[in-house]
């Protein structure tokens, strides 16, 4: 889940934070006050469930637009992620996995299997998730599907997205899906199949056995 690179030939991010401020603020007229501090107090509690939890594990799928407007087919795929930076986030390309220490990537249609050191995973391990930290700046009741949408400030959470918003539940428990849109006009919909803060990850969830006949590329 990595983010489209800030590059400098966008805003830079201070003036970006101002500028998405400023847009969610003009349509705060037709929004409402009431959603917007109930889904300020749905995502504390999401937020402090998962800080409490010794770990937490997502299952989603995700569809893509490019800036032109073609379509991506739907993709699946799930992280869990632990305390001391261990997580195993496995997706369309491939598999992540860190232990803290070693961090490894597995891209099966190469072949080759990346090894970096654990502080190199540029928070790889935990981008959807730090999105439901992200500060709520406007929110509405929608009705199909029943929920409340949420509006979030991207810079908040060090992103940087041109868009960033949340849809949860009518009674604001459950994260449904997460849209984001990059500098570059891409757009990315993850659709939140089940988000688990009382699981416990299998054994070996954060070890990595390189396949046989694969390539390494030790980057450490």
């Amino acid at each position: 889940m990595k983010t489209t690179p800030f590059f400098s030939s966008h805003p830079p991010l201070r003036f970006r934070t101002l500028l998405f401020a400023a847009l969610a603020m003009a349509g705060l007229a037709s929004a409402d006050p009431a959603a917007l501090a109930e889904a300020r107090a749905a995502l504390a509690k999401i937020t402090e469930k998962q800080r409490a939890a010794a770990s937490v594990s997502v299952s989603y799928e995700s569809r893509s637009v490019g800036a032109d407007g073609t379509p991506m087919p739907p993709v699946r795929g799930s992280l869990v992620t632990a305390d001391s930076g261990r997580f195993r986030l496995t997706h369309a390309q491939g598999t992540v996995v860190s232990d803290g220490v070693t961090l490894w990537q597995h891209f099966p249609s190469t072949q080759q299997v990346v090894i970096r050191h654990a502080g190199e995973a540029q928070g790889a391990g935990g981008a959807l998730l730090r999105f439901l930290q992200a500060r709520a700046v406007r929110a509405e009741r929608v009705a199909r599907p029943a929920g409340l949408r949420v509006a979030l400030d991207p810079a908040s959470v060090g992103e940087s997205l041109d868009s960033l918003v949340l849809t949860l539940s009518p009674d604001g428990a459950t994260v449904r899906s997460v849209e984001t849109v990059d500098p570059a006009g891409n757009r990315v919909t993850y659709a939140i199949r089940s988000l688990r803060h009382d699981g416990r990850p299998g054994r070996g969830a954060f070890t990595f056995t390189v396949p046989a006949g694969a390539e390494v590329v030790d980057m450490r």
